[in-house]
């Protein structure tokens, strides 16, 4: 009887040991999953960063071009000028928009440290390279999460993956090329006989980078409101009776600018953010509105 007692007792302790290692393997499995895919992305962005080594020195050439020549902002503040003097005189005096513009300077970037350059040209490369990894990243992302998603949720996360990306890439090229400018004009407006710039490498080129990533945030918004339209979360209404109060915000980000044309080169862009969030969230909830009816008449 003894020894059937302890064989009953070794039979317990060895299920039990099959059910710990047995509810244990999913999660090894899983963790095992997780460090592949971050190994992935990790060997992805030392590939797309080797290969940004060579484009890092133009991309800083693009943001160093407002500080070389005349940009596009000169050229539109002077035509917007000319039309606000033969509609509106009153407006084109009272901003004082009759005053002569400055004669433009070519400036140089300056470094205080020996491997500066070098430095940031590793930190340019290591930001091109984890833009250039994204889809693949996301891709690696994608592959880890798809098996615990149900197929209505894969159907809507892939295609926000895509256009999400898409959308933080577009607000940095956005930002460089467009907001950028405008920028850099400003700073420079405060040159006088008394006053002038000495640009520092480093602080240039993370400022244009920081700006890039805020804007890419920025242009994301359109996308958000799409994702928790849908979850029914975010209604239109709300967006609409908050309109005021994104365009006041949208004028305050831009009024640091010098003058009243080159603040609303900025402003309008932020603006219309907000218009095209508020016009998906809308077209989200007609079209659950339709599919509700469509359910009710099917019942």
């Amino acid at each position: 009887m003894e020894k059937k007692i302890k064989n009953t007792d070794n039979t317990d302790n060895a299920n039990n040991t099959d059910n710990t290692d047995d509810s244990r393997m999913p999660f090894l499995e899983h963790f095992s999953e997780l460090r592949k895919r971050i190994v992935h992305i990790f060997i992805i962005i030392i590939i797309t960063t080797g290969f940004s080594w060579h484009l890092s020195y133009n991309a800083v050439n693009v943001i160093e071009m407002p500080l070389e020549k005349p940009t596009y902002i000169t050229y539109f503040s002077g035509e917007l000028k000319n039309i606000i003097k033969q509609k509106v005189p009153f407006i084109y005096y009272a901003f004082g928009l009759n005053k002569t513009p400055k004669k433009f300077t070519k400036h140089i970037l300056h470094y205080s440290a020996p491997l500066e350059p070098f430095f940031m040209q590793v930190k340019v490369s290591i930001i091109l390279g984890f833009m250039m990894a994204l889809p693949f990243i996301f891709f690696e992302i994608w592959q880890f999460i798809k098996p615990g998603l149900l197929k209505k949720e894969r159907m809507y996360l892939l295609p926000f993956m895509f256009f999400g990306t898409l959308s933080f890439i577009s607000g940095m090229v956005f930002m460089i090329f467009y907001i950028w400018p405008a920028v850099i004009n400003f700073s420079l407006s405060y040159q006088n006989t008394n006053l002038s710039p000495l640009i520092n490498l480093t602080h240039f080129v993370n400022f244009a980078l920081r700006l890039s990533i805020i804007f890419g945030v920025i242009f994301e918004l359109p996308i958000i409101s799409t994702l928790l339209s849908i979850a029914g979360i975010l209604k239109p209404d709300i967006l609409t009776k908050n309109r005021k109060y994104a365009l006041i915000g949208s004028l305050v980000i831009a009024a640091f600018h010098a003058d009243i044309v080159t603040m609303f080169f900025i402003a309008i862009p932020l603006y219309s953010m907000y218009e095209i969030s508020i016009a998906i969230s809308t077209v989200v909830w007609k079209l659950k509105k339709i599919k509700q009816k469509s359910a009710k008449t099917e019942q």
